[in-house]
């Protein structure tokens, strides 16, 4: 990260939090309206750059928009409730916890679109290990419809919305019309990391491409980037193949 504080020589600086924009939901309490302090004193130290450059070297543009995936896999965000309190007790992906089975299980080389279906109250942060993917869209969720139809297939019901491999159902009949959202500015690169906000689904692009020398099967996972969900159990193996 490069900052510049030209022209702010003795001033002190507050870095801050601002409240959340509309869509996102955060559990995180308390809440820390100040973050860091820079105290902006004397010459620099270290030499660094005399202004912000134009274009930062290396790197290569996000470029998987045009391609055709092999596939979509829909993977659903949950929240399960205590029984009896009604408080989050933990979470799930395709309602399944991290030592359960493997699900997902991409093809070495091959390119798939994942489409995260937040049915939660929170906003997840989903990170991806091994690939680096491109933020395709989001689009608004009838997420109390969804849930119900999601049940009713888990409990055995042979309707309109089948249960897939996975454990999860195709959200599209869910999906509120003409609630298109392009990736913001900042999501048009690469990313590693993507945020799912609550009764919305976000579609990602990836390639499932091996590190050189290294050869399929190889396991791999994704899971929130909150500490405290991906710890309780908002975590997935998968296995390039």
């Amino acid at each position: 990260m490069i900052v510049d504080f030209g022209g702010l020589a003795g001033q002190d600086l507050v870095l801050g939090n601002v409240d959340l924009p509309d869509g996102v939901v955060s559990p995180a309490d308390p809440e820390m309206p100040e973050l860091m302090q820079f105290r902006v004193r004397g010459p620099l130290t270290t030499p660094g750059p005399r202004a912000i450059p134009i274009a930062l070297n290396g790197g290569a543009k996000a470029n998987l928009a045009n391609k055709t995936p092999l596939m979509t896999r829909y993977i659903t965000l949950e929240e399960v409730l205590d029984e009896a309190t009604t408080d989050p007790d933990h979470l799930e992906l395709n309602g399944r916890r991290f030592m359960d089975a493997v699900d997902e299980a991409p093809r070495a080389g091959t390119i798939e679109d994942w489409a995260f279906v937040n049915i939660s109250a929170d906003t997840h942060p989903m990170h991806m290990h091994l690939t680096n993917f491109q933020v395709m869209k989001r689009q608004a969720l009838e997420g109390e419809r969804y849930k119900e139809a999601l049940e009713a297939a888990r409990n055995g019901a042979t309707g309109s919305y089948p249960l897939l491999a996975n454990n999860t159902i195709d959200p599209t009949p869910f999906l509120v019309p003409n609630s298109e959202i392009r990736p913001d500015p900042n999501e048009r690169g690469w990313k590693d990391t993507v945020r799912a906000d609550p009764d919305q689904v976000t579609w990602i692009r990836q390639k499932f491409a091996l590190p050189q020398g290294v050869g399929a099967p190889q396991k791999y996972v994704y899971h929130c980037h909150i500490l405290e969900h991906e710890e309780n159990d908002m975590m997935r193996p998968f296995e390039v193949v």
